[in-house]
């Protein structure tokens, strides 16, 4: 059941002109509290890490050193500083244990991440961490995740990966 449903079942309102400034994630029950639906950022209950989220638009691609220099200078009115791209471990509590279905750009997509939580992800594609692979003998690489299906990988640091900036 989407997080609009469960709203919709909550409030007694039936058919699709339901509409609430407020939702709760997909993700497990205690992973997200209620949040806004408008805003910039979410945070993770369990960790109480601070998320930004992408309302409008998909998240830049850039290279490694790029997207560490795009999230160090990321501010927001109520977040104005502290952000960074985050570690391999921290990215992976964002991974949904069972990917799951959603619509995307009118077509169903797998995808393993909360898409109420984290709109504008673009589900099949690498997201950089920040978090190096210190055996790679020839080209520098980092840790990277997908959204689609929750998998972990290794890229060089010059190719261009989304990033999703923490606090």
């Amino acid at each position: 059941m989407t997080a609009r449903s469960r709203l919709r079942a909550a409030l007694g309102l039936t058919g699709a002109a339901a509409v609430a400034a407020t939702a709760r994630a997909d993700a497990p029950a205690d992973q997200y509290n209620l949040f806004n639906m408008t805003v910039e950022t979410i945070q993770d209950a369990r960790t109480s890490l601070v998320w930004q989220r992408f309302r409008y638009s998909s998240p830049p691609q850039l290279s490694f050193q790029a997207a560490a220099a795009y999230c160090a200078t990321f501010s927001i009115p109520t977040y104005p500083t502290g952000w960074r791209v985050p570690s391999y471990k921290e990215l992976l509590t964002l991974i949904d244990e069972s990917p799951h279905i959603e619509w995307s750009t009118g077509a169903p997509v797998l995808t393993a991440i909360d898409g109420s939580a984290f709109p504008g992800t673009v589900a099949d594609a690498d997201y950089w961490t920040s978090s190096l692979y210190a055996r790679a003998p020839l080209t520098p690489t980092a840790y990277a995740v997908n959204f689609g299906d929750g998998s972990a990988k290794l890229d060089a640091l010059g190719n261009a990966l989304y990033v999703r900036c923490v606090r």
